[in-house]
Formats: C-alpha cells, structure tokens, sequence
C-alpha cells in the first residue's frame, strides 16, 4: 500500500506560492484567476534545497506558459526542460523566458516519444515534474521512463491526481520499479482557499529515487 500524507497549507504563505500568484500560475492557492491548486506551499517544503543551487529540472505540460515563468523566477541558477505536445504552447513559453530554457516536444501517450524527449535532456535530472493529462496510463510511461533520466535522490512528482482513482492503479503502476525509490507516497493537498471547479484532483504522487 502506498502511504498519503494530507497537508493542509491555509496557514502557509510561501515564496513560491507569492511568485505562483504573480505569473498566474494554477498550482498557488493565491492565483487570482482560474484554478488554485494548493501545491506551491508544498514544492516549496521539498525544493527549497534548490533555490540557489543549480538544478536540473524538468516539466511536462507548460499551456500558457505561467509553471514555466514560476519556475524561472524561484530557482536562480536553474537548467531547465519544458514539454508539452503543443508546438504553440512551447513557442509562447520560449518567447516569454530565458535562454536558460529549452523546449521539447512530447506526446505522453506514445512511449518513444516521452522515452526520446527525457533522453535529450542529458539525463541526471533532479526533478521531473508531470502537469500534462493526468492520465494514468500517460503517468505510468512518464515514471517508467523518467527514472532512467533521474539522478540518485531525484524526485518525480505527478500532479493532480485523481482522488477517486484507486490506489490500487498505481500500486500496479510502480509494481515492477517501487524498490528503485526511497520514499514514495501520495499528498492530499488541502487548503480553504483552493480552487477546481469540476474536478477533485488536488491530490499529488512523489517518488524519490534511490
């Protein structure tokens, strides 16, 4: 069985929840249009360690472009690789970035290309970050894949996770490569300020590899 913790960050404003807010980004309780997930009290617990070190990072699934200029703004010496399977999507973020950012094509539910996609990162990433269909399947390839490409105490976190979804799903999911990772578990992300309308997703998956 796979552990859940529930945090719940109402009383809990960070840095990155402000910056979150700023660009307009759906994982800040504080975004003032749109979703409020309430993950950047969260990321920034567990990524705090990065701030002003060089990290490797990696996201799939960048829409307009808000996670992507977040990002830019929190981690000060970051490398980092966007993904997404719209060609457009990409181009609006690269023209609203730096030169410290590259843009790549994938399409979560074909293996080659998440496997081809991870691969020209160069590997040795510490974190890869999964924002795209929220599919289990689609998740499934991306962990699989993504451990080939992630450092020793790396980190894959998936977003928005279905509540409704048994766990047993992902049971399955990691059933052959659970003992590749150190510390796996779900988050129930709670906050009163949140904000999905339709959905109930407010729910993460992290993976530390060993």
């Amino acid at each position: 069985m796979i552990p859940t913790l529930v945090i719940d960050s109402t009383n809990c404003l960070t840095e990155l929840c402000v910056i979150g807010s700023m660009t307009g980004a759906d994982k800040s309780p504080f975004n003032t249009g749109g979703h409020r997930h309430p993950y950047t009290p969260i990321y920034n617990m567990l990524l705090a360690q990065y701030k002003t070190r060089p990290i490797r990072f990696a996201e799939i699934g960048v829409a307009g472009g808000a996670s992507v200029l977040m990002w830019n703004k929190f981690f000060e010496n970051g490398t980092f690789y966007f993904f997404d399977r719209d060609q457009n999507f990409l181009d609006h973020s690269k023209r609203i970035t730096g030169s410290n950012n590259t843009f790549i094509l994938m399409d979560v539910i074909q293996e080659e290309s998440v496997k081809s996609a991870l691969e020209s990162t160069g590997g040795n990433l510490d974190v890869i970050l999964d924002d795209s269909s929220h599919n289990p399947n689609d998740q499934r390839r991306i962990i699989h894949q993504g451990l080939k490409y992630l450092r020793s105490g790396g980190m894959i976190i998936i977003e928005d996770v279905e509540r409704k979804e048994p766990e047993s799903s992902y049971e399955g999911i990691l059933k052959d490569i659970k003992d590749e990772f150190s510390f796996i578990s779900f988050i129930i992300a709670e906050h009163a300020n949140k904000y999905s309308p339709g959905w109930d997703n407010d729910k993460l998956l992290i993976l530390v590899k060993k």
